[in-house]
């Protein structure tokens, strides 16, 4: 199951609010919110998953995982990937001036 239709699943049932802390909860969010935009912003510049592989220097099966939120992700790796797909990456830690 890719992680959008697990996502899609989890709207559906408790189950996965009932069996998660609000900490692991927040962290498969977020790792979701990021395969998400890998995989879009990949498609959006025309790159297969072997070609961002390439450019990375990973294989297809780590862009996979990635994309279906099967993967935690380094700092390195997010600065990489945003690099690659030629994105920005933010801090999600950093307050916004009010």
């Amino acid at each position: 199951m890719r992680i959008h239709e697990k996502l899609a699943c989890a709207g559906e049932s408790s189950w996965l609010e009932d069996s998660l802390s609000l900490e692991e909860r927040r962290a498969s969010e977020f790792v979701a919110s990021i395969a998400v935009s890998i995989q879009r912003q990949r498609k959006a510049l025309g790159l297969t998953q072997k070609g961002l592989a390439d450019k990375l220097g990973v294989s297809q099966v780590m862009i996979s995982r990635w994309e279906n939120g099967e993967e935690n992700f380094t700092a390195a790796t997010l600065a990489k990937i945003s690099a690659a797909l030629e994105m920005e990456l933010h801090n999600p830690f950093e307050s916004k001036a009010v």
